[in-house]
């Protein structure tokens, strides 16, 4: 079942900015991988890439979270679908 993505207006720039800032560190390590840079430099930029992913994922998340939280009854698929994805992320 597909659902609106629900984020208020702060989750959504929050989410916005964290991919923006994934997408320049991703884009800052092609070129990084294109100029041979030494893997010590490009590794915290992959890092940091990453960690902006996974905040926006987490954003979204918490957001799914409170929507089936105020009304489970009407959102059980949703809840077991975000369980399974909550428990990816271990």
């Amino acid at each position: 079942m597909s659902h609106t993505l629900h984020l208020d207006s702060e989750q959504r720039r929050a989410v916005r900015n964290r991919l923006a800032r994934a997408r320049g560190q991703l884009d800052a390590i092609m070129r990084s991988l294109d100029e041979d840079h030494a893997c010590l430099e490009v590794l915290p930029q992959m890092i940091a890439a990453n960690k902006a992913v996974d905040r926006a994922t987490y954003t979204m998340i918490l957001a799914a979270i409170d929507r089936c939280a105020t009304d489970p009854q009407s959102h059980a698929d949703e809840s077991e679908q975000l369980r399974k994805l909550f428990l990816s992320l271990a």
